[in-house]
């Protein structure tokens, strides 16, 4: 799995600014993915390909939040965002510690080169990715646990 993600790293340029995998919607959100159900848990089947946001927001009902439906990715606001503390995501490391394995192989990611998580987490992040997803129904106590950040005294 080192040899993945030194493969990947060395396909390119060096990404300056690094893209979080589980954005907001804003004007520089991208789509990477598509929040369904199975099983009775959630899970994000993932683009083959980034679409921007505006490209599609029309298509997600007035009655939906966009992270209902879609899984997004934008540059990572670092500091300024709850998730970020001593340089890391922690968001990306709590998936880790306390999500299992989603995925038994390693999927396509067109994100992959300039990802957040990738980068601080490498193929672990990249397997527990597909899970997840915003949309209440489909949050497991597990990941709603998981994705609350910790309060900063």
């Amino acid at each position: 799995m080192r040899a993945e993600r030194a493969e990947c790293e060395s396909a390119g340029d060096e990404v300056e600014r690094l893209t979080c995998p589980s954005a907001q919607p804003d004007e520089d959100a991208v789509v990477i993915g598509i929040v369904g159900g199975w099983n009775g848990r959630g899970r994000a089947t993932m683009l083959p390909r980034q679409v921007p946001l505006e490209a599609v927001a029309h298509l997600v009902p007035d009655s939906v939040t966009a992270t209902d439906m879609l899984r997004l990715a934008a540059p990572c606001v670092e500091r300024r965002c709850g998730h970020f503390a001593d340089g890391r995501c922690t968001l990306a490391s709590r998936i880790v510690a306390g999500l299992p394995d989603g995925e038994d192989y390693f999927l396509p990611c067109s994100l992959r080169p300039s990802c957040r998580w990738w980068r601080q987490e490498g193929a672990a992040a990249c397997r527990r990715c597909p899970q997840i997803t915003e949309e209440p129904s489909r949050v497991s106590d597990l990941l709603r646990r998981e994705a609350t950040p910790a309060l900063v005294a």
